[in-house]
């Protein structure tokens, strides 16, 4: 699955377009390396989101079938680090 599409599906952004927006603001990692939107996501990664407003960890726990739920999102990722700029 592509990274701009995962990271709006778990809904770390909004949509997929704030999410391609971040991406091609270096402002996500995806394995410690910069991420570009069209990287793949696959169980196991580790993908860092840099922004001026928050900085989280996550790991990629499973990928998503379909749409779902914001609160069946949140069971594909942990949380690893999470920190809310001031």
């Amino acid at each position: 699955m592509r990274l701009d599409k995962f990271l709006s599906t778990v809904r770390i952004f909004k949509s997929r377009s704030m999410a391609s927006e971040a991406l091609s603001s270096s402002m996500v990692y995806l394995d410690s390396l910069p991420a570009k939107s069209s990287k793949t996501v696959s169980i196991g990664s580790i993908i860092e989101i840099d922004t001026p407003i928050f900085y989280k960890k996550i790991e990629v726990l499973d990928l998503p079938q379909k749409n779902m739920r914001r609160s069946e999102a949140s069971s594909l990722i942990k949380i690893l680090d999470e920190r809310i700029k001031d």
